[in-house]
């Protein structure tokens, strides 16, 4: 993970040298651990627990929320993964690969994908290499509504990526496509000896079996797992590409300047009944954990109250 790991050291010194920049306290700048994602992920999955019961044994009004309550808890793990993906990782102890599977293999991905395209996305946030940009959508309602109805196709789509990605064992030759429709590699490069896409494409076995694990349930109880899992799965890859386009400005950017972030990223539903939903565990936050990647969520709000404070042109919700 040497690769990902320069992505985020070279953001973090980009952003150290904007001009302009307030100066939090150091004691508001708290790095998320690994043992508090997995607390996250096991209060999440607790809940995902209680609605399945409720799903099984309660009214169909009753089941058709709790569904909607596993949904937002799947959005819940895309947000922890997330924040995994900006921790120094250095290899995969026991903690982080069970971190994975608990967070990343409900979502048909894992860490060194989530890492891939997400450290790109925060080094070149609204340049041509930023895999999340989309130049214009907010300007063209019917692209920006394609855009998020693309997200039911999300989750089958990373299951794709999984043996994609394992295919490339064989056949190298493959990375090239793999990095680029299932990583969202924009760099243009050669990829066919990329360790770092290779690195990817071997994390897929984990997942591989997590989905041989489905599919063998799946055969026995078809109906919970289409009811209690896959069409939650699917709404909650609409709900991912919906906050996506929520959290930035699609304007081209030349620069890592913080006032370019500012001017580019949105805070969204900070508080409020929908923000279990639609922007779980404080991922709402969004301008600060672009000037600050590697603070964890939980420690977010606190971040933005003091950059409300002290920092010029901090913007308004969107």
């Amino acid at each position: 993970m040497a690769t990902a790991d320069h992505l985020a050291e070279d953001l973090e010194r980009a952003l150290d040298a904007g001009a302009g920049r307030a100066r939090p306290p150091r004691a508001l700048l708290v790095p998320p651990t690994v043992e508090r994602l997995l607390a996250m992920a096991a209060a999440d999955w607790t809940v995902i627990g209680v609605a399945w019961l409720v799903m099984a044994l309660g009214p169909l009004w009753a089941g058709v929320l709790a569904g909607v309550v596993v949904a937002s808890r799947i959005h819940a793990f895309g947000v922890i993964l997330h924040d995994a993906a900006h921790l120094p990782l250095r290899g995969k102890p026991v903690r982080v690969r069970l971190l994975e599977a608990m967070c990343g293999y409900p979502l048909a991905t894992t860490i060194d994908a989530m890492r891939y395209h997400h450290l790109r996305h925060h080094r070149d946030n609204g340049m041509p290499a930023d895999p999340y940009f989309k130049a214009g959508v907010e300007a063209r309602p019917v692209l920006y509504a394609l855009n998020v109805l693309r997200g039911f196709a999300l989750m089958p789509f990373w299951s794709v990526r999984v043996w994609f990605g394992l295919a490339t064992w064989a056949r190298p030759g493959l990375r090239n496509a793999y990095g680029r429709v299932f990583l969202q590699d924009r760099s243009g490069a050669d990829l066919s000896e990329s360790r770092e896409v290779a690195a990817c494409a071997r994390a897929e076995l984990g997942q591989a079996v997590f989905q041989g694990v489905v599919v063998a349930i799946a055969w026995v109880a078809p109906a919970a797992v289409l009811y209690g899992f896959v069409l939650p799965a699917v709404l909650a890859g609409v709900l991912a590409a919906w906050r996506l386009l929520q959290e930035h400005r699609y304007t081209p950017t030349t620069d890592r300047r913080v006032e370019t972030t500012l001017a580019t990223t949105r805070d969204h539903h900070l508080t409020g009944p929908l923000t279990w939903l639609l922007a779980p565990r404080n991922i709402g936050h969004h301008v600060v954990h672009h000037l600050h990647p590697q603070v964890g969520l939980e420690h977010l709000p606190a971040l933005r109250a003091w950059y409300r404070a002290n920092q010029p042109g901090y913007p308004e919700p969107g």
